[in-house]
């Protein structure tokens, strides 16, 4: 079975403010497997907007700590189908503006990602064709995603 290389890289969306209306700055983390962004694999394969944050932000240890348990399936996924939110609005970090999500699953010694799709919450996740599935080794899955936590 091919396994798949998970890291990550700092996200920074800057902030500004204009005509009384203020855009926060934010840093979160991005994915990236085999060395490639999977918010530009999502992006691209959904041919979307690319304003979001990562599911781990800086400033945000309650909520990231609830990110990690459920990548490593420890806490059940906050959605009703099912996935876990990747990517969120950088606003406010709600589902309801739309988020990339993703299933996780683990078999044996390894961890899963498939069926990515775009989430509202109120309306039937979009499936997004063309990205992955991602088979990753347990422990350099976990030790990915703890790290990623711990941004």
């Amino acid at each position: 079975m091919d396994t798949s290389s998970l890291t990550f890289q700092q996200l920074f969306r800057p902030g500004s403010s204009s005509n009384g209306c203020t855009v926060a700055e934010r840093f979160s983390i991005d994915f990236l497997i085999n060395g490639r962004s999977l918010l530009n694999a999502l992006v691209s394969a959904d041919g979307g907007h690319s304003d979001f944050m990562g599911c781990f932000v800086k400033g945000f240890p309650e909520t990231n700590s609830l990110s990690n348990s459920r990548l490593l399936l420890r806490e059940h996924a906050e959605t009703e189908s099912g996935r876990i939110l990747l990517y969120i609005c950088p606003e406010c970090g709600d589902i309801g503006c739309g988020a990339y999500s993703v299933y996780v699953r683990q078999n044996d010694d390894c961890f899963i990602w498939d069926s990515f799709a775009y989430e509202t919450g109120y309306e039937e996740p979009q499936l997004i064709d063309g990205v992955g599935p991602f088979t990753f080794e347990k422990h350099a899955y976990e030790a990915a995603i703890n790290d990623a936590a711990a941004f």
